[in-house]
Order: C-alpha cells, then structure tokens, then sequence
C-alpha cells in the first residue's frame, strides 16, 4: 500500500482549533512535529505526522483529560472547526436534509476525501443501530468525537456511540444508536 496521507485543509482544521494567531508555544510544539504554520501547508502529511499533531492539539487544549477523552473533544471542536470551511458548509447542508442514516451511508466518502485510505464498513443492526468499521483509526476517542459531532447536527437524538472493537493495527468499530 502507499503511504498512508492526510489532506492539508484536514490538519488546517485541526490547527485552527489552536486559536489564531497560533500562540509561540504551538507554533514552536507543531515545527517539532514537522508542521511549519507559518508557511503554506504541503499538500499532504503522513498520518503520522497527523496523529502526533491531534496528540499534541489534545494535550494542549485538555491537558486534565486522559488521552482518549481529549480525543474526543478534539474531535468534536475539529467538525465545528471543519464546518467553517466551505467543504465543511457544503457537507453540513447536506447533512442535515439527508438525516443520520445517509449520513452514515456516505461515511466512507466522506473520510476518503480528507485522506488517501480510510475504508468504512456500515451495518445495520436495528432501526437506528449501526455498527461502522475503519479500517484505520488510531487515535479513537478522536473518532468517536468525529462522528458524534457529525451526526448531532443531524435529526439524531439520544445519540450513542462507543467503540466496540479496536486492534493494534488500528482497526476500530464503533456502535452507532439514536432515536428518530
């Protein structure tokens, strides 16, 4: 397989959650990583490069939380701060008028635009009860804030997702529940 890649506007997304202007201790903390923000993005990075930089942006905005729960509130701010851009406007308004089941359909397109690997696998496993698998997604309180997030803007209530399964090779599986 290639190297596995993240897309720039992906890691800009992150990095806006940090606040601007980047304060020196960031920008010194993100230039140790290999990411220079004061100069233009490269187009791509290696995830990771990706995965030490959400480590990084989590230790510093939630430095109380354990690894996975500062994941997930980083995951949480990166969708707020996706939703800014105008791929992330775009993907909200669609969103909300196809509802929580479409939007787990395309999941797999939707990842697959922000890097060069991710694969999902969705199942039903009841009326508003999915388990979705990645094929890659280390860092997995990150992507349990991800989709939460997604998917609150949606009509989902009582929303759930947890993680049921993960490897050391990053597979992960998520259980996704709500009601209509």
């Amino acid at each position: 397989m290639n190297q596995r890649l993240i897309f720039d506007y992906t890691l800009q997304s992150n990095l806006r959650v940090l606040g601007q202007p980047l304060a020196p201790e960031h920008v010194s903390g993100l230039m140790e990583l290999g990411v220079d923000p004061s100069r233009p993005l490269l187009p791509a990075y290696p995830v990771e490069t990706y995965t030490a930089v959400i480590d990084f942006i989590a230790a510093q905005l939630w430095p109380g939380l354990p690894r996975d729960e500062a994941g997930f509130e980083l995951g949480r701010a990166f969708m707020r701060s996706y939703r800014e851009t105008l791929m992330g406007k775009a993907v909200l308004s669609v969103t909300r008028v196809i509802g929580p089941h479409r939007t787990l359909e395309r999941m797999n397109r939707n990842f697959r635009s922000a890097n060069n690997y991710t694969e999902t696998r969705l199942q039903k496993v009841g009326p508003s009860t999915y388990e979705l698998w990645f094929n890659y997604a280390m860092r997995t309180g990150y992507f349990r804030g991800l989709i939460t997030e997604a998917l609150e803007k949606t009509s989902a209530k009582a929303l759930s997702v947890t993680l049921v399964a993960s490897s050391t090779g990053g597979e992960a599986t998520f259980r996704i529940s709500w009601t209509d």
